[in-house]
């Protein structure tokens, strides 16, 4: 199964996805979570949009929230909360997915090897770019680092035995259509919404005590906005279950009761690191009108099991009634999933057949490590990089500095290789 070596490249691009997630966090010892982004609130915005009938802020109609913003900051942005305007515009020359021989490669256009080999999931002409315009570093704007907060131990246990069993952000592993996250099934999108390349548009329709959000990715929310109590804790929902109210012009919404089975795998609209289960978060989030054509939008994220403290980005939102939303026309028997399923288990058949002949498989690419052990490894590659997660994960990078190939073992046997389609002369050996 081939994969896009685009999804790999290393978290400090400032880029649409928000690839880094998975990578972001550091070992802490065990401590209470703190108040202080529990509270955080937005700045006050002076402008007053219009009103409904009713009397409620006017918030309808189609916003949009493409952004190329990272949701945590970059190591060499470490004390730069933003950028200068020279800056920005040099980030903006170099679009992302763009083919370094055009930006499409088309039939009579000449391209290397190399750059052939370059061109993302998509050429960047299918895409139809509208990000608004954000000098920061990160979405994240608490902590005011930048930087997710530290994960708890247990936590952290938590996460390195989920990705041994379905791999990483860039690549997981395949037993059943259950590995997929729910935006690959067609089931829903997730609940914060970060920012997503396509189909981003959200329609807003308001009704005397209602908000409803018609988002053209498989998903429409229906607010109620009376503080109702929330549903009995033992119903658990996709995207969890909101109540919302007005402060003032600020629209805020809380969510709780998040299914506990959706894991995030990543996607283009992922917020939430891989391997972290939705059940114990509690989400709220306010829309601030600052402008007739802008509202920012804070995501605060709590859940005292997983993080020391609570987390908040702001992604900025901007009202185009020229935007033509789409229907979606996703299913969960889409192609997709039957092909990389097919794949996973070619891949698991050339690993056996090569294990039952001692050696690795004849395949130079890294899918052809999957079942080799330990000791083949070495042999292969040489010593990796760096071992974690208790001698789970090995990682090497490639000679270039561009690629990062991480091993993934279980009982002393390579389970997962990501990206799986890395040629194998391309590694740095040490």
């Amino acid at each position: 199964m081939k994969m896009s070596h685009r999804f790999f490249i290393s978290a400090g691009t400032l880029a649409i996805r928000i690839a880094f997630l998975s990578a972001a966090f550091v070992p802490v010892t065990g401590q209470a979570q703190t108040s202080g982004a529990a509270t955080w609130t937005p700045p006050k915005a002076t402008y007053s949009p219009p009103r409904t009938p009713w009397g409620d802020p006017d918030l309808q109609g189609v916003w949009d929230y493409q952004s190329r913003i990272p949701m945590q900051r970059p190591a060499q942005f470490k004390d730069k909360p933003t950028l200068t305007e020279a800056e920005l515009a040099q980030l903006a020359k170099t679009p992302p997915n763009q083919d370094s021989c055009g930006v499409g490669t088309r039939q009579d256009v000449a391209c290397t090897p190399e750059q052939l080999a370059d061109i993302g999931a998509y050429n960047e002409f299918w895409n139809n770019r509208n990000f608004l315009a954000d000098n920061r570093t990160s979405l994240i704007v608490d902590p005011p680092d930048g930087r997710f907060p530290p994960m708890m131990p247990e936590a952290q246990k938590r996460q390195a035995e989920i990705q041994k069993t379905i791999g990483t952000f860039d690549r997981q592993r395949y037993d059943s259509w259950e590995d997929f996250p729910t935006v690959t099934r067609c089931i829903a999108e997730h609940t914060p919404n970060g920012p997503q390349g396509y189909n981003s548009g959200t329609l807003i329709t308001q009704s005397p005590g209602w908000i409803v959000m018609f988002r053209e990715r498989l998903d429409t929310r229906i607010i109620p906005l009376d503080k109702r109590p929330h549903i009995d804790d033992h119903i658990r929902q996709w995207n969890g279950d909101s109540r919302g109210w007005f402060e003032g012009n600020t629209l805020v919404v809380e969510t709780t009761n998040f299914t506990d089975k959706q894991i995030i795998g990543g996607g283009a609209g992922s917020t939430i690191p891989t391997g972290i289960p939705f059940g114990n978060i509690r989400l709220i989030e306010r829309w601030v009108p600052v402008g007739a054509k802008r509202m920012n939008y804070y995501a605060t994220i709590t859940d005292a099991k997983t993080w020391t403290k609570p987390w908040t980005f702001m992604l900025p939102w901007e009202r185009d009634n020229t935007y033509q939303l789409y229907e979606y026309a996703c299913h969960e028997a889409n192609i997709g999933i039957l092909n990389s399923l097919r794949g996973e288990r070619l891949l698991e058949q050339k690993a056996a057949e090569a294990a039952a002949k001692g050696a690795l498989a004849n395949d130079q690419t890294s899918g052809g490590l999957i079942g080799a052990t330990e000791a083949a490894i070495r042999s292969k590659l040489g010593e990796p990089k760096a071992v974690d997660y208790n001698g789970a994960r090995w990682t090497y990078e490639t000679a270039d500095g561009v690629f990062v190939l991480y091993l993934f073992f279980a009982e002393g046997k390579v389970k997962i290789a990501t990206p799986n389609d890395l040629p194998l002369n391309a590694v740095k050996r040490r």
